[in-house]
């Protein structure tokens, strides 16, 4: 938390506490000591001098200046005297001057823009200008942007660029990170068009380093080549689990179907179930089977788990952004919710139309509260 010093009367706490409420600290004078003593006893970010409250503002000024601890320390004034406040503006480098009557917007545009300035100018030892840090900053922005959007294009390379396409079953995606790269990931592919392979993973985490960890798996997966998904999770684990820094890991579901016999093989590492909806009874099943998730050990095994669909059943892949997700009363989405979602959902419609109706029974329970992580749904429906 940024710390502000503050200088005024200390019988007026209006500045002080609208200060705080834009969540920074603030200290002052602390009791039986000097502006000296206090001002050395804490690592300063910015120094505020209310010249409507505090006589000798410029002389302030200068002893900050003079202070080895607060030489480098951005000022902001306020005052009405609108002459001097001119002499220090050009008398001292990182003194902004705000004229009274005083605008609370302006001031927490300055004093948020003093501190990103000071961030900024800590990157280097040398002593810049303004001029040269606002360069610097919007360098470093453009060089990010650049850098977020390799980053999302190397995501978006390891989801599959088209879905498969059969007369026996279809396929459907849901697909919204949080932030412009995220941590869920998923893949489909139908090699020689004899088994299908679904995969859908969930990365510990958001933003760069997520994506970085997914791409990571992905080689796992095309190194690993195999295709039963127990054999695959365990392969995949044994090459990640030396590789992940402590505290990350991944969460994965893998399905082989074939589309002669409906047969389903699943396996996962800490995912959440697969659901399998039953059209006959309007019935859903959950796909269970044990495993930790990918980076925890290097010997985990996983649990393969069988079933078969028939002709109108529907299986349904996800990440834990759905089923955590929580509507204003602060309730989870869930799997029953999920689960009563593909229920209630057409059966004369196309698969992407059956799972746009699943999403929107989900948009609709979360009353238009934001969400807090990535989403990906993936369905699969037998057609005959």
């Amino acid at each position: 938390m940024d710390l502000i010093f503050y200088l005024g009367d200390e019988r007026e706490r209006q500045l002080p506490q609208f200060l705080e409420r834009l969540g920074y600290a603030v200290r002052g004078v602390e009791a039986s000591s000097s502006v000296v003593e206090s001002i050395q006893s804490q690592d300063v970010d910015l120094i505020v001098i209310d010249g409507r409250l505090q006589s000798g503002f410029v002389d302030l000024c200068t002893f900050f200046r003079n202070q080895e601890v607060t030489r480098e320390v951005p000022i902001v004034c306020i005052t009405p005297e609108q002459q001097r406040a001119l002499d220090v503006f050009d008398a001292f480098e990182k003194v902004e001057v705000l004229p009274a009557p005083l605008s609370v917007g302006a001031l927490a545009s300055r004093i948020a823009t003093q501190l990103r300035l000071r961030k900024a100018a800590g990157l280097s030892n040398e002593r810049s200008s303004l001029a040269e840090i606002n360069a610097a900053l919007r360098d470093h922005n453009t060089r990010f942007q650049k850098d977020l959007e390799e980053a999302r294009a190397i995501q978006q390379g390891l989801l599959p660029k088209e879905l498969p396409s059969d007369d026996r079953f279809q396929i459907a995606v849901s697909y919204q990170p949080l932030e412009q790269v995220g941590g869920d990931w998923y893949f489909v592919d139908f090699p020689e068009r004899q088994q299908l392979r679904l995969h859908i993973a969930d990365v510990s985490g958001h933003g760069l380093p997520a994506a970085f960890i997914g791409s990571m798996a992905k080689l796992a997966m095309v190194a690993a080549q195999k295709e039963r998904p127990d054999e695959l999770l365990a392969v995949m684990n044994k090459f990640l689990a030396p590789q992940l820094p402590s505290g990350r890991f991944m969460t994965m579901g893998t399905c082989l179907y074939d589309p002669d016999t409906g047969c389903v093989r699943w396996a996962r590492a800490g995912h959440g179930p697969a659901l399998v909806l039953r059209r006959a009874s309007n019935q859903v099943a959950q796909l269970l089977g044990n495993g930790f998730p990918l980076g925890f050990v290097a010997d985990a095994s996983y649990e393969l788990i069988e079933c078969s669909l028939e002709p109108g059943d529907a299986l349904l892949l996800y990440t834990d952004g759905v089923t955590e997700a929580q509507n204003r009363d602060m309730d989870q989405f869930g799997v029953e919710r999920l689960s009563a979602a593909m229920v209630a959902s057409p059966q004369d419609v196309s698969t992407a139309d059956m799972l746009r109706s699943v999403v929107d029974s989900f948009s609709n329970f979360l009353e238009g509260r934001l969400l807090k992580d990535d989403i990906t749904l993936m369905l699969l429906r037998r057609e005959k």
